[in-house]
């Protein structure tokens, strides 16, 4: 797990069932990859070292905006 990801962070789970998003903090996702979705009830599992890895690149690519003047 990244040493700098904010575990207060939130990210947005879109069920695959009904297409309803909710958030969890990062902390929650790495404490359990299941999930239930609020609105329907399915439960959901996701990837909590693939979500991290996305968290990581966005905030390389927000870095690397800032760097050059676009954020």
């Amino acid at each position: 797990m990244p040493q700098n990801v904010d575990r207060s962070a939130t990210v947005n789970i879109p069920c695959p069932q009904c297409g309803e998003k909710f958030e969890q903090t990062v902390a929650e996702l790495e404490m359990g990859p299941r999930l239930r979705c609020p609105a329907c009830g399915v439960a959901i599992r996701v990837d909590a070292r693939k979500i991290m890895q996305r968290i990581k690149e966005a905030a390389a690519k927000a870095g690397e905006a800032k760097r050059w003047g676009g954020g």
